[in-house]
């Protein structure tokens, strides 16, 4: 698509509006944020990053609700200066009375007035300090388009047609490499931002647009492209867009005026001309972009494949581990404050509301910033800390249910012999001659009750999804109980049986005793005749 901005004009002696921030070119000023060399011209990358997206940007609890957005050009092309007018940002710019390199490395900073914008302002291409050595704008090139969104080409009017002038060359070499390196599965189309400077020619914006579009799709045409990507087309991993700024020393007003209106290409979310898309997103959250520049970063100073797909899988395991191990705390500091009691033997009734308690909040807080992370990774993640949570929570669960069984079966045992003796007794203050006969309604009455407080402890530990279950003890205690009834059935019938050999030595003593003592021929009729008026 094609912003057809042409360079604004103003009467004679009218002001252009101002950009917030424009001009400031120093660190530590009011007003705006600090900036950080991320990468020096050394290549090494800092360490510092993180610090600066929580405490100098607050951009590090922004989620994906941030962009970035990275400038592309020559040396002395003025790119310092657009940024610091576009967003208010402080990067360096060049002395005009000293034409020499100003940024080197690659330099960050957030967009003023609240943008949730982080900008990179990269070493000019073709700078003579650096001399035939392309080395690190080759890698400064391939880092910018696979962090930013919005990759803003910056070149002067006259630089439009020549191949190399316009860093054509070197933009064929990053396309290649990044069409090789992502293929099908790259994330996220980016935006290709022309800005022509100083444009002063009475050539139309379209004209040039036209021709840098040309050239654009020549290079395409060109690349080597890997199988299966044959039939690609540009606009399948690029959109391009073009706009045209003034002169800036010639036409100052004019100028400032123009670059107003193209901040609001970046902050008017309203616009039909915003350039932040979802579809140039790089499913990167905030607060794991520091890790992940790091390793895409590490990846192309070590002239490895940058896999960004790859990387943002590393990333998510890097971070769904941070964040487990962060929910972690909080859940076992309240699974720790009921465990004392659970280990002492105890039955800790709100044992299972904690561990519900404990165990949602802990999955919650995990979602909350694991989700935004790769799809894939964040599954398995979550399927482990899952696993984490319900392996601790079930060890607890099941100290519970073997106190629950201790308790159980001695209770059963002692209310089962309670009761039994208080049959007993009521069944010889009857005059009941079998007591024996009430054992199963006795002993069935009181299994009943334990089986039940004992499934209510249970239940009271039950957990939805949970991957594990209480079948196996529930069976263990009904094992227990069927033992401790055949105990107390056997001592019940050896106590039914010397009642009744008690009972017949009161009654029959006597009468055989007087048999026995005057033998003759009825005797042992008339023991059995004893035995039946028994």
């Amino acid at each position: 698509m094609v912003a057809d901005s042409q360079p604004v004009s103003y009467p004679r002696g009218a002001r252009a509006p101002t950009v917030p921030g424009a001009g400031r070119a120093k660190a530590g000023g009011s007003g705006g944020f600090t900036r950080l060399q991320m990468v020096d011209d050394e290549q090494r990358f800092s360490d510092e990053l993180a610090a600066y997206m929580q405490g100098k940007w607050g951009l590090a609890d922004a989620g994906f609700d941030y962009n970035m957005v990275a400038v592309f050009g020559s040396q002395s092309t003025g790119k310092s200066t657009l940024l610091n007018r576009l967003f208010g940002t402080r990067f360096d710019v060049m002395d005009e009375t000293n034409r020499q390199q100003t940024t080197r490395g690659i330099w960050a900073d957030r967009g003023t007035d609240a943008m949730p914008v982080l900008i990179l302002d990269v070493e000019g291409t073709d700078g003579r300090e650096r001399g035939e050595n392309q080395d690190f704008e080759r890698k400064s090139a391939l880092f910018s388009l696979a962090v930013a969104e919005v990759l803003i080409v910056n070149m002067w009017e006259t630089m439009v047609g020549l191949y190399n002038g316009a860093n054509m060359g070197l933009l064929k070499t990053v396309m290649e490499v990044n069409l090789q390196l992502f293929g099908a599965s790259r994330e996220g189309r980016t935006l290709l931002y022309f800005v022509i400077r100083d444009h002063v020619s009475p050539t139309p914006l379209e004209s040039l647009a036209a021709t840098l579009r040309k050239d654009m799709e020549r290079i395409w045409d060109g690349l080597n492209k890997p199988a299966g990507l044959e039939g690609a087309r540009l606009g399948d991993f690029f959109d391009l867009k073009f706009t045209s700024l003034p002169h800036k020393q010639l036409q100052p007003e004019q100028f400032e005026a123009a670059a107003l209106a193209l901040r609001r290409q970046f902050t008017e979310k309203a616009s039909g001309e915003y350039v932040f898309r979802a579809g140039y997103k790089r499913g990167v959250p905030a607060d794991g972009f520091p890790h992940y520049a790091q390793a895409v970063w590490e990846k192309v100073v070590s002239n490895k494949d940058l896999d960004l797909p790859t990387q943002q899988e590393l990333l998510a395991q890097y971070r769904c581990d941070e964040i487990a191990a962060a929910a972690l705390g909080p859940f076992r500091a309240a699974v720790d404050a009921v465990r004392p009691r659970v280990r002492e033997g105890e039955i800790v009734g709100e044992l299972g509301d904690v561990a519900r308690a404990a165990r949602g909040q802990a999955l919650a807080a995990f979602d909350e910033q694991a989700a935004r992370y790769h799809a894939e990774v964040y599954k398995k993640k979550r399927a482990a800390f899952v696993q984490t949570l319900d392996g601790e929570l079930h060890a607890l669960a099941l100290n519970q249910v073997k106190n629950a069984q201790t308790q159980a079966a001695d209770r059963f045992a002692s209310e089962s012999h309670a009761a039994l003796e208080d049959a007993a007794e009521k069944a010889a203050a009857e005059g009941a001659v079998s007591p024996q006969l009430s054992f199963s309604a006795v002993v069935g009455g009181v299994r009943r009750r334990v089986a039940e407080w004992f499934g209510g402890v249970v239940a009271g530990l039950e957990i939805d999804g949970a991957g594990w279950s209480l079948a196996a003890e529930a069976r263990q205690l009904e094992a227990t109980l069927n033992a401790t009834t055949a105990k107390l059935r056997v001592a019940e019938m050896e106590r039914a049986l010397e009642q009744l050999r008690k009972g017949a030595q009161d009654t029959l003593g006597e009468v055989v005793a007087d048999r026995l003592g005057s033998p003759g021929a009825d005797m042992w009729p008339g023991v059995m005749a004893g035995f039946d008026d028994a």
